[in-house]
């Protein structure tokens, strides 16, 4: 009767392992940088709109993860950009923001 348990109790915990790893693996989209770019854009800085505050994720397009945010009428120093698999517009860059100062992400150009 004990191994039985013990038996039971070992394949539950070794299941819930593999789930649990296959769960942690499984994202929604991984993060890119610069090289998703399809666009050179360097050299410009675009305003955020006021009382607004865009999201800077770690791709192009809302599925990424949220990194930060642009403050109320925030700087963004534009490097490049690209068009998601739904042809909206992203722009890659830094912020120029205090709050968010340095953070490198991508911001949606419709925020502009």
């Amino acid at each position: 009767m004990r191994s039985a348990i013990r038996n039971a109790v070992m394949t539950t915990t070794a299941t819930a392992v593999l789930l649990g790893g296959i769960a942690a693996t499984a994202t929604p989209a991984s993060a890119v940088g610069s090289s998703a770019c399809t666009r050179n854009d360097k050299n410009h800085s675009l305003i955020g709109p006021n009382l607004e505050w865009p999201a800077i994720r770690t791709g192009p397009g809302v599925a990424y993860k949220k990194k930060g945010q642009l403050d109320s009428a925030g700087e963004f120093w534009v490097e490049c950009s690209a068009k998601n698999k739904y042809g909206n517009p992203w722009y890659y860059g830094k912020s120029l923001s205090s709050g968010s100062y340095g953070m490198k992400g991508w911001v949606a150009a419709s925020w502009f």
